[in-house]
């Protein structure tokens, strides 16, 4: 189970569109109005979308916590795996205790590395 979470604003939007030839794109998007929103999900090996929570702001310990004990702890089996980057948020005692009463084991992904990013150009 990998979990992860990503940060969006509600400006955020297209700087160009599609419209038929010769006729204008119209669009209307909001400008630099409220707070970030931040999504939390997990996902399986095979692709499976996971228990996902949104929250208004960025992710802190408290509510990094918050999702693995009210949405994602109580669908772990015995066995399982959960992989998380190197977020402090992710590294806290509580976090770790929640995942391994489930008989779960926790494991973090290592520092960045161009060599383990296959986005990256190989020589």
């Amino acid at each position: 189970m990998f979990v992860d979470e990503s940060g969006f604003h509600t400006s955020m939007t297209r700087l160009r569109a599609r419209a038929p030839r010769g006729e204008r794109a119209y669009g209307k998007v909001p400008r630099n109005r409220g707070k970030n929103t931040t999504l939390i999900a997990s996902i399986t090996l095979e692709g499976g979308m996971g228990e996902a929570m949104t929250v208004e702001g960025a992710t802190d310990a408290p509510v990094f916590e918050a999702y693995i004990e009210h949405f994602l702890a109580p669908t772990l089996a015995e066995g399982q795996v959960v992989v998380l980057d190197g977020l402090g948020a992710h590294r806290t005692k509580k976090v770790r205790e929640l995942v391994e009463a489930r008989g779960a084991e926790l494991l973090f992904l290592p520092s960045y590395s161009p060599d383990l990013n296959p986005i990256e150009e190989s020589l």
